[in-house]
């Protein structure tokens, strides 16, 4: 019996425990033509054609499978039978080998099966005919199943196929599909394979007039299912930052500064160096890029946090501060050190108790960094000068930014507690703080008046004239001061603000023109940001929601600062031929710029190919990557009557829909309903001058949300394909209180 191989013994098996498999025989390898004619002429005595196989000592083993190492031969007239068995015979290896001659069946559907018993799990892989066009990697129809479940399904558009017919295998295309009891037939049966022999299977099988016959069934040596490798993508409020199209360099630089930034936050938590190294490719890919768009990478952000103690907790805070889609029940991936348990809380309420302080320093040094910056003279440096400027940041104030992830830590901390159903505070209480983007409006008002009194500042605005417009204003000192105080103070606020390759306020002149003609009409509403009388905790609450959003305004201009940087280096490159032109500098990545060399055209060339693409898909705002199985793109529908998403602002409102995907001031006095996917804190000058708001992305406390209520705007935010489902000029009703958009009939009646 040893003589004839894994492959033949494991055969015996299925058919002494009574599993259908072909009528079969095993023998020697070295067994003499003569017995081979007669054991087949007796045991196979009627079947017509016949399967010749290797079952070779080393094959089909626990270790190794060595599948397709040996040869087989497939549709045999009996007559043929010595040939294919001297083929088979001489591809055997030394040693002691048998070869297992069986009856071939012809079944309408046939493929490979892997299948675990104890954990009831099956991934198929089937195609009409024989099983050798999947054996051989023909595209094939994919399942997988799970306690008799079908969890996946995918179908090849062009399924090419082999069939025996008139003495001949053929290939060709096939439209046949498995029904769902014929995938759980053969699920079951390859799981009856799998529990005798007590290991996971890999296993061949046919169907045929309805029944699952097994061709044959070997170990699993490398185990589909012990380790699943899982990403979990989410947009969430990464979005409302980084919306849309998000180039190489800008991610390239994200992805830096969150590993940067994330890493100091621990270590300053009391994570040691040790640590933090051996998980340094966690914080690496916090952030990642998909179909050209930005995403959290949120299976790294649950490993990362398991590494503090109060996993549970610092778990569902951050799911709240990120305004996640996805909330997976993600189990402690790592273990917090004995020490750092120890010291933790402690260096807490130590630095809770000095808060306020280093805060504040650390604001009075951010903004004398900008205003240092002002003096830099950027359009003079040098290429090595931008670099060191560069590394400067990094290595200087950005080395800080951690300390903003701490405010941010403890507002949404003070926000889950006073949100809780035993709180006494109130929602609208809660959500009465005030934000430093109204200042900006308010800033812009008054710069508008002052600019439009003097008639050819104003006619050169209306033309989009910037060369006109600082000769003008060179003649008016005061107001120049003005205007460079805006610049100053809110220049790196506008839409795309956090991405490099989006000019600033300086270089698109024609959105800053159009700006301030149009806040030539704007008058503040009263503010719906009502005064309550305010208890210790809320107090504290409100003092950190401030205070996160004018480091948010921070961070603008300290992206401002670095895009200026980046913009000269591309200058220089293209003077210096390394680079066609300026912007190609974005399709590079971060790590590109201390090695910039005309050997990178190549790659900017295929990469602006590749971008142009991702301009005509539209991925999904979250999902899950599973073994390397990615989703499809996201179908859109037909607009629905009645679309609902958060209510974030309170009011009714109804007017005709300005649809903008992506940011520009309409022409068009009358905004109405402003429609976008995602905002940053750059739209809130759109914003102010739109009557309501209707957002795809976001969540109660998104800078949309925010700036809403301070405005005393409606809006409904995390409408899903809003500006699929409504087109501008459309005549909507937004409900903020119940979170409900309608599309209504031009005398103002529901359709």
């Amino acid at each position: 019996m040893p003589d004839y191989g894994n492959k033949a013994l494991n055969l015996r098996r299925l058919f002494d425990a009574g599993i259908p498999v072909p009528r079969f025989i095993s023998l020697p390898s070295v067994t003499q033509e003569s017995e081979l004619n007669a054991t087949v002429s007796s045991e196979l005595l009627g079947v017509q054609l016949l399967a010749v196989r290797s079952s070779a000592a080393v094959e089909d083993g626990s270790a190794k499978s060595f599948a397709g190492a040996f040869r087989s031969e497939v549709a045999v007239k009996p007559r043929d039978v010595n040939e294919a068995w001297t083929l088979v015979k001489d591809s055997l290896p030394e040693g002691k080998n048998g070869i297992i001659v069986q009856e071939m069946v012809f079944g309408e559907y046939s493929g490979v099966c892997f299948s675990d018993f104890p954990t009831q799990r099956s991934i198929i892989n089937a195609l009409p005919g024989l099983c050798k066009a999947v054996v051989e990697g023909f595209d094939s129809d994919q399942y997988e199943e799970e306690r008799n479940e079908i969890t996946f399904k995918q179908i090849p558009e062009d399924r090419q196929c082999l069939f025996y017919q008139d003495d001949a295998l053929i290939q060709s295309s096939s439209n046949d599909e498995l029904t769902e009891s014929d995938v759980l037939k053969v699920a079951a049966a390859c799981r009856q394979c799998a529990e005798l022999m007590q290991s996971p299977q890999d296993v061949e099988w046919t169907i045929k007039d309805g029944e699952v016959i097994i061709l044959q069934s070997r170990p699993i040596t490398a185990d589909p299912w012990k380790e699943r490798d899982v990403k979990l993508f989410d947009s969430a409020n990464v979005g409302e930052s980084y919306g849309g199209i998000v180039l190489p360099l800008t991610l390239s630089f994200a992805r830096k500064l969150y590993s940067q930034v994330y890493t100091d936050l621990l270590f300053h938590s009391g994570v040691s160096k040790k640590v933090l190294k051996r998980e340094a490719g966690t914080f690496d890919h916090l952030v990642d890029s998909a179909y050209g768009r930005m995403y959290y990478r949120m299976e790294n952000w649950y490993r990362f946090m398991s590494l503090l103690p109060g996993y549970s907790r610092n778990k569902k805070n951050l799911e709240d501060m990120l305004m996640l889609n996805i909330r997976e029940a993600q189990r402690e991936v790592a273990k917090p050190s004995p020490l750092l348990k120890l010291i933790y809380y402690p260096l807490v309420f130590f630095k809770l108790a000095k808060f306020n302080l280093t805060m504040r320093n650390f604001g009075v040094e951010v903004r004398a960094l900008l205003n240092e910056s002002q003096t830099w003279g950027i359009a003079e440096l040098t290429q090595t000068q931008i670099l060191e400027k560069l590394d400067f940041l990094f290595e200087g104030i950005l080395r800080k930014w951690y300390l903003t992830v701490e405010n941010d830590t403890v507002m949404m901390t003070l926000f889950a507690r006073l949100s809780s159903p035993q709180s006494k505070v109130s929602r609208e209480q809660l959500l009465a703080f005030h934000s430093v983007s109204t200042e900006q409006v308010e800033a812009l008002a008054k710069l508008s008046k002052l600019l439009l009194d003097r008639e050819n500042l104003k006619q050169a605005l209306e033309n989009s004239d910037k060369e006109t417009f600082d000769k003008e204003l060179s003649d008016h000192s005061g107001l120049a001061n003005k205007y460079r105080d805006y610049i100053l103070n809110y220049g790196g606020r506008f839409a795309n603000e956090l991405k490099l390759e989006t000019p600033d306020l300086e270089d698109n002149f024609s959105q800053f023109a159009k700006a301030i003609l149009q806040f030539d009409k704007w008058r503040p509403t009263e503010n719906s940001t009502s005064e309550f009388p305010k208890g210790k905790a809320l107090k504290i609450f409100h003092r950190f929601a401030e205070r996160r959003e004018v480091f948010r305004l921070y961070r603008a201009n300290m992206f401002a600062l670095v895009r200026k940087l980046v913009w000269r280096l591309g200058e220089l490159e293209t003077e210096g031929g390394a680079l066609q032109k300026a912007d190609d500098i974005f399709y590079l990545d971060w790590e590109d710029l201390e090695r910039v060399d005309a050997k990178f055209k190549s790659k900017i060339q295929s990469r602006r190919a590749e971008y142009k693409h991702f301009q005509n898909v539209d991925p999904p705002a979250f999902f899950k990557v599973m073994n390397g199985r990615w989703p499809s793109i996201n179908s859109l529908t037909d607009m629905e009557e009645r679309m609902t998403g958060i209510a974030a602002s309170a009011g009714k409102v109804s007017d005709r829909a300005t649809v903008l995907e992506h940011f520009d001031i309409p022409e068009k006095e009358d905004i109405g309903i402003l429609v976008t996917k995602r905002t940053d804190p750059g739209w809130t000058t759109l914003m102010a001058l739109s009557k309501g708001l209707v957002v795809e992305h976001g969540g109660m406390l998104s800078h949309a949300s925010i700036v809403a209520r301070e405005l005393g705007l409606p809006a409904v935010i995390g409408l899903k394909d809003a500006c699929k489902k409504i087109k501008t000029g459309q005549l909507i009703m937004l409900d903020g209180d119940e979170g409900i958009v309608t599309k209504l009939e031009e005398d103002g009646s529901d359709i």
